[in-house]
Formats: C-alpha cells, sequence, structure tokens
C-alpha cells in the first residue's frame, strides 16, 4: 500500500536518511528561523510570516498564492514576470470537467481561480479566505465554493495549506479531485519519488522535455522549449523544486493509488511552453464524489529551505536527495 500524510516520504529518501547532515555540508550557520509568527492583512493581501519564512496570500485574485519566500527570496512567478500564470492556485480536476463537449477546458472557474476571496485572520494566526459560488461547466447543475486556510506550523518550519471544496448543490453529487497548480521559474530542477508506472507525455511534448529516473526517483532538469509541453507522472506523495538561488521548493500531500484519480489527470504534473517564463509545478488528490452539503477536504503542506553548501544540484545527486530526505522528515 502507498502511503498518505503531508509528511509523507518516499522509500528511496528513507536510506539517505543516514547521511543526512554529513553528505550536505556547510549551512549550519545559516540555518533559517521559524519564530516569531504572526499573520497581517494589508487591504485583500494576507501575510502569515514565520520568522525568515513568508507567505503573501491575495484575496482578491483567488487567494492565490503570490509569494512563497525565505529571507526575501520568493520561489513563485509574479504577476510582473507573467500577467496571468503567476503565484500559486487551485483547481478542481478534471480539466475536462471546465467545459462541455467539445470546448477548449480554458480558462479555469473564473471564481475558484480567480475571483475575490473573503474572510480574514484568527487568534492562531491562521488565514482563513473563502470563494463565491462557481457551476462546473461540464457538471450540469453543479455548484461549488472554495475555502483556502493557511496555517502555521513552525516546529517543522512549514505552512499547511488547506483547500475544502464544497458542493453547495441542493440536489446533485459531483466528483472531482483538488489540484494546486504553482508557476516556479525556468532553470531549476525538479524531482520527486517513483511512483507506478511510466512517465506520459501529452501529445507534440517538445523531445527535450523529459523526466528521468535516477537513484529510485524522478527528475526534470528544465530547459526552453518551443511550444506547450507536459508530463504526468504517479509520486510518492511529495515533490521538490530547486531553484536558481538554491532554494529547495518542498509540497508534501496525502499520496494515493493511480487508479483513484481523476480521469486524464495524475498525481504529478509538469508543464512548461515557449515563454521561458515559468514552469507549473502540480499536484492532484484523489477522485472524490461529494454528496450535496459534504466537503472535500485536502492539505498541502509546504516547506522551503536553503540548500547547504557545495551541495551539487544534478539529477540523481546523493547530498541533494539526503537533505530533501531531512527537510521532508522535519
Amino acid at each position: 500500500m502507498k502511503r498518505s500524510g503531508a509528511g509523507c516520504r518516499a522509500g528511496w529518501s528513507l536510506a539517505l536518511l543516514a547521511c543526512a547532515g554529513a553528505c550536505g555540508g556547510g549551512g549550519a550557520n545559516n540555518a533559517p528561523t521559524f519564530m516569531p509568527v504572526s499573520a497581517t492583512t494589508d487591504g485583500d493581501l494576507y501575510t502569515l510570516t514565520l520568522g525568515d519564512l513568508k507567505m503573501v496570500v491575495d484575496g482578491a485574485k483567488g487567494a492565490r498564492i503570490t509569494e512563497f519566500s525565505l529571507r526575501g527570496a520568493n520561489v513563485l512567478v509574479t504577476r510582473d514576470q507573467n500577467h496571468d500564470n503567476f503565484g500559486s492556485t487551485y483547481w478542481p480536476s478534471p480539466q475536462s470537467s471546465w467545459c462541455t463537449a467539445g470546448g477548449g477546458c480554458w480558462p479555469p472557474p473564473a471564481a475558484i481561480d480567480g475571483g475575490p476571496y473573503t474572510g480574514g485572520v484568527d487568534a492562531a494566526n491562521t488565514i482563513q479566505l473563502a470563494s463565491a459560488e462557481q457551476s462546473i461547466a461540464g457538471i450540469a447543475g453543479s455548484a461549488v465554493t472554495v475555502t483556502k486556510q493557511f496555517s502555521p506550523v513552525p516546529n517543522s518550519g512549514a505552512v499547511d495549506v488547506t483547500y475544502t471544496l464544497t458542493n453547495v448543490s441542493p440536489t446533485d453529487s459531483i466528483s472531482l479531485a483538488p489540484w494546486q497548480v504553482s508557476r516556479v521559474a525556468t532553470g531549476g530542477l525538479t524531482f520527486f519519488g517513483q511512483g507506478s508506472g511510466p512517465v506520459t507525455y501529452a501529445p507534440n511534448t517538445s523531445s527535450n522535455f523529459t523526466v528521468d529516473e535516477m537513484a529510485g526517483a524522478l527528475w526534470y532538469v528544465s530547459h526552453p522549449v518551443t511550444h506547450d509541453s507536459k508530463a504526468f507522472a504517479d509520486g510518492t506523495g511529495w515533490i521538490a523544486q530547486v531553484t536558481p538561488d538554491r532554494l529547495l521548493y518542498l509540497v508534501s500531500y496525502p499520496d494515493f493509488e493511480p487508479a483513484d484519480g481523476a480521469p486524464g489527470e495524475a498525481e504529478i504534473e509538469l508543464y512548461t511552453n515557449s515563454s521561458d517564463v515559468y514552469v507549473e509545478f502540480e499536484q492532484q488528490g484523489a477522485l472524490a464524489t461529494i454528496a450535496p452539503g459534504e466537503s472535500l477536504t485536502w492539505v498541502v503542506r509546504w516547506k522551503l529551505r536553503p540548500l547547504p553548501g557545495g551541495t551539487t544540484v544534478a539529477p540523481g545527486n546523493t547530498d541533494l536527495a539526503s537533505f530533501t530526505a531531512a527537510a521532508l522528515a522535519e
């Protein structure tokens, strides 16, 4: 059986935990701190701070995460870099549910992806924001809302992002899965635990857009492409991105079997295009049938760490793998 939970780790990383610290080399004097914790508002912008770590959420733009930074270095693509496709958002899956037969299935449902969310901050420094009601075009009679909760976890140096999709239709059940899409800069290295089955690619994907197996994990080295390119893979409940600034952006979430996913989708999806600005770093959860008045809740844990000095950023690198394993275990 595959493992579940926001802190789950692939088997390959467990074997490397023994050398974590010894293999990484350096960096101890620059370890980030995650206290004190505060949550503040400035109009529609909400900021959650854990010591050196900061997350900024734009309530006016789909409660989209626009900044996830460590000591001021943001790992997410900004609106200045790409006006429409920036930050980190949430979509219902599958994408085919967004349109009627024969449609282009784009853009995403507006109220969920880019509309205003309302809410506030509680005494525990948790931010909670809710969308307006949204119909899903390919599901007749559907009506849903999405709530996003951003909770500090200072003991783990993390933020838990909880997505709750509620079926507000009075009569009809719906089948959907959760989907997080984060835009990170090109030029980085993406890797994740290797699940079952082969990596597959969307039609006409560029020949230099490849996800390769090394040391029990799957690795994608960002290269410029001339057209839309996308990969689909099964993972083991976590995915990591090393940015050009040598920050490790690490996401963990409940793992699931491929047969339990949304049709035409996968646990891990990677996408880029000819703009050479961003890579979409995507995770999905299991498909669920949601009865009227019921909800689908999905928790994703976010972490950000500086790489130790001397760590080589390359597919299959043992030092990088061991450091990632240790960060997952925190």
